[in-house]
């Protein structure tokens, strides 16, 4: 190819590079202007104001009261009102011994006068028909039975009732301390979501320098080269090391995007609304040796602790009632009922008898199979088995503690060396420039030095991330309360 096409076409590509630029810029500030401005402590509080999780997990704290509501009312009277209404396919058939005892069987005549001893007779010819004349037996009760009443029951001895109020209690702690993890949780969420937006938005920034600065050396290489001071090798491998650059550009560009997407998600914000984030890592970086690392280890505050040993108290008072079963339980029931019986469907006619009774129902437990004693086993089971869950999950937080805190002192140790290596390698960026300037260095130095600058900035941005991160994971295990960052 001839060098005056060779030109044309590198103008071309920078024409194009520049449109594209401008449109980017354009495009981005027409954004900016309706964007949605945040820092850390924002986006904390759209969060937990907006995220579903913590919505439902402050539901579920309105739900287990509305539980211990119903676990009251179980020791409040029940009342019922009750209407009934029976038709007889076949009516009952009764039969009668010796007239309902007149005249017969074990009464003494004797007993009586002639004169009632012959009413006696007749009676009993009327209530006791010769069986072989009377048929089967004598049809008690009419088709219809209606029946429309009240019933009352009030516990007066229960244990197990008394227990479950215990246990509804506990539920609601449960509750409150599974939202108040939820909220720990989503606040360490939100914090990295934050953090590896700005270390996008960083490695994003430092990519697109580079490439202008290269830019700049491929201009001045090129002007060089026309004047015949350095070969065409020099101009082809500064271009192809600008357009090296293009992929990370785009790949930073794309991580960028992803981790808005994440950060919107966990802010409950509509992924359409457009965020300008505030801040940047080297502000968190001049503030890092300035903030307190959490001294007190213990896991005193830690949710999932708190959450398990709450369970444990519950299977403690679900054993508890268990045992329960054994005791016996008092109740008393009253009942107010009218009844009509008919043979026909007039209503109007109908005779509506009043029945009431009150009564108390004693219940004590003496055999039911062994399934009240197999429950009490399962109940002293399943606490052994809490016991040895809570260690296990005891010591994997404190390992967890232990590794968090040596990497917050790693991070700090590579930030502190990172920032010394990016003044260094900037420095020697300098240095070869002029050695390449003065004939005295080649492009290969140039480009080596070049790339010692960006990967010690991307180092020393990746280490204030693994700071903030490492901090973030250590507070939700201490279990701290959300409190604005700094």
């Amino acid at each position: 190819m001839k060098e005056p096409d060779l030109k044309l076409i590198m103008k071309l590509l920078r024409s194009l590079v520049l449109l594209f630029g401008l449109s980017t810029i354009t495009t981005v500030n027409a954004q900016q202007s309706d964007s949605l401005k945040i820092d850390l402590n924002t986006a904390l509080e759209i969060a937990l104001s907006e995220n579903p999780t913590v919505k439902v997990a402050d539901m579920e704290i309105e739900k287990k009261q509305y539980a211990k509501k119903s676990a009251y009312g179980a020791l409040m009277p029940q009342v019922d009102l009750i209407g009934q209404y029976q038709r007889a396919i076949k009516r009952q058939t009764v039969y009668f011994d010796d007239g309902f005892g007149f005249g017969g069987g074990d009464v003494d005549p004797g007993d009586y006068t002639p004169e009632e001893r012959q009413i006696l007779g007749v009676l009993n010819k009327l209530m006791m028909p010769d069986p072989e004349t009377s048929g089967e037996g004598i049809q008690m009760g009419r088709f219809n039975v209606w029946s429309a009443g009240m019933n009352v029951s009030l516990p007066i001895v229960m244990p197990s009732l008394w227990k479950n109020i215990q246990m509804s209690d506990v539920d609601i702690h449960i509750a409150m301390e599974q939202a108040r993890g939820s909220r720990i949780n989503l606040v360490n969420q939100v914090k990295k979501s934050f953090f590896s937006l700005l270390l996008a938005q960083d490695s994003y920034g430092v990519f697109k320098k580079t490439y202008e600065t290269d830019s700049i050396n491929l201009e001045n290489i090129r002007n060089r080269y026309n004047q015949g001071v350095v070969a065409e090798y020099d101009v082809i491998t500064a271009d192809v090391r600008l357009k090296s650059l293009i992929p990370n550009i785009l790949q930073s560009e794309n991580m960028m995007k992803i981790a808005e997407l994440q950060l919107k998600m966990l802010m409950g914000v509509d992924g359409d609304v457009p965020l300008k984030i505030v801040g940047s890592l080297d502000e968190y970086e001049q503030t890092m040796f300035e903030a307190i690392v959490p001294a007190d280890t213990s896991l005193l505050h830690n949710s999932d602790i708190k959450q398990f040993d709450l369970q444990a108290k519950q299977a403690q008072n679900a054993y508890e009632m268990q045992k329960l079963q054994y005791a016996p339980t008092l109740v008393s029931t009253f009942n107010w009922t009218y009844m009509s019986q008919n043979n026909d469907f007039r209503f109007s006619h109908y005779r509506w008898d009043p029945y009431s009774m009150l009564g108390f129902t004693l219940q004590i437990p003496i055999f039911s199979g062994g399934q009240r004693y197999h429950n009490v086993k399962q109940s002293e089971i399943q606490l052994w088995q809490l016991q040895e869950q809570r260690k296990d999950i005891e010591r994997g937080l404190k390992l967890s503690i232990k590794n968090n805190f040596d990497l917050i002192h790693k991070n700090i140790e590579q930030v502190v060396a990172t920032q010394s290596s990016v003044e260094q390698a900037r420095k020697g960026h300098e240095i070869t420039l002029k050695r390449y300037e003065t004939g005295m260095g080649t492009i290969v130095d140039v480009n080596a030095a070049a790339l010692a600058v960006l990967n010690a900035e991307l180092q020393y941005r990746n280490a204030i991330y693994d700071y903030l991160a490492a901090k973030a994971d250590l507070e939700k295990v201490l279990g701290y309360d959300i409190e604005p960052v700094n």
